[in-house]
């Protein structure tokens, strides 16, 4: 078992540099040392190592329940909590001990210095904090990765069109941080701010009203995924007007790298992301000279990668909970056709599988009974 220094140690490694998790760093402390002992006692495959990352996700699901929402919506995901005992060859008894503790932890603990760091990072009118918020959920977040598509597309593109990996990579999770939407047609920013509105009962009435300032700055961001702009004027050492082939014009677009001379009527790819009503690229941007233009086409690459990972869900799959074998393509890019079945699948409730309506006696009576 950690002592507390090493477990506060390895706990900070696993949050960004940015993140103050002095203030429940000694509750979590106290969780490890209930789970391990719970599972130091009734498990047949003991592993230290798999607390830590169970830890994380009862700290999302304490902060914002972001996890949740992917983890009831993508059946790939399946019942986290359950797969994490069945991973230790528990008994029942033991299991249920585990489903007490994790209760018990979300409903008891009114503090999360998860969510203050990420509703500062919103609040802060700061670009940088915020998109780093976010594209470290996208690449540090295991739920989320399970449910992003096959990223090999997208990597060959960024890395093809930068030359440099690091800034590839850096371009690839800032694109899925702001761009990527799930099969609900959600962003993460979107997902974020309607977790936001949630129900926090055990909060005082001054963080409920930052969590809504938050949510609705969330709102309002704007995206453009990577695409080509010509330069039409450089407003100063920082700031650019940017012009799409589309005819849109972007103006006072903060460029955050050292520019070239004469940039005017210069062609760059990059994104774009507009919040607190001024536009930002978002990461790097390459500049292109005029042979590159030509083979460049957003709407067109954009399309083929997308058929790409859709047509590499289609050759995969994987088995429910419930020993379902179901194709990915299924699981993550269709929604039923039934509303009152599409309702409750985002729940995690689907008809084709045992669930709580057969325990009162089948389905509801044709229609959607909305529960709030």
């Amino acid at each position: 078992m950690y002592t507390i220094d090493q477990f506060s140690s390895r706990w900070k490694r696993l949050h960004h540099p940015s993140m103050d998790v002095e203030g429940d760093v000694g509750f979590f402390y106290q969780l490890y040392g209930r789970l391990y002992h719970l599972i130091g006692q009734e498990a047949r495959c003991f592993d230290n190592h798999k607390i830590l990352p169970f830890l994380l996700y009862i700290e999302n699901t304490i902060a914002i329940g972001l996890d949740g929402v992917y983890e009831y919506r993508y059946r790939c995901v399946g019942n986290v909590e359950s797969r994490w005992c069945n991973g230790f060859d528990m008994g029942v008894h033991a299991d249920s001990e585990v489903h007490n503790i994790v209760g018990r932890a979300v409903a008891d603990t009114n503090y999360s210095a998860l969510r203050q760091w990420m509703v500062g990072s919103v609040l802060s009118g700061d670009f940088s904090r915020l998109s780093e918020m976010l594209t470290w959920f996208a690449r540090e977040d295991k739920i989320l990765r399970q449910v992003f598509p096959d990223l090999r597309y997208r990597k060959m593109m960024f890395m093809r069109l930068i030359g440099n990996r690091q800034t590839a990579k850096k371009m690839l999770w800032a694109d899925l941080a702001f761009n990527w939407r799930d099969k609900r047609g959600y962003s993460i920013p979107d997902t974020i701010a309607g977790q936001l509105r949630s129900s926090f009962p055990s909060i005082g009435e001054e963080e409920r009203a930052l969590l809504k300032k938050a949510a609705q700055i969330l709102d309002t961001i704007r995206t453009e995924r990577l695409d080509t702009y010509t330069v039409i004027e450089q407003n100063d050492e920082h700031t650019l007007t940017l012009f799409h082939g589309d005819g849109s014009v972007f103006r006072d677009v903060f460029f955050p790298q050292p520019m070239p001379e004469n940039v005017q009527s210069r062609y760059l790819a990059a994104q774009l992301v507009t919040y607190n009503n001024k536009t930002y690229i978002n990461g790097s941007a390459v500049w292109l000279n005029e042979e590159t233009l030509p083979v460049w086409n957003g709407e067109t690459i954009w399309n083929a990668i997308l058929r790409k990972e859709q047509d590499a869900a289609k050759q995969a799959y994987f088995t429910t909970s419930f020993g379902n074998r179901m194709c990915l393509y299924d699981d993550l890019y269709t929604v039923p056709e039934d509303p009152e079945e599409a309702y409750y699948a985002d729940m995690g409730i689907h008809f084709d599988e045992p669930n709580i309506f057969d325990f009162f006696g089948g389905r509801p009576n044709g229609r959607v009974i909305y529960i709030k």
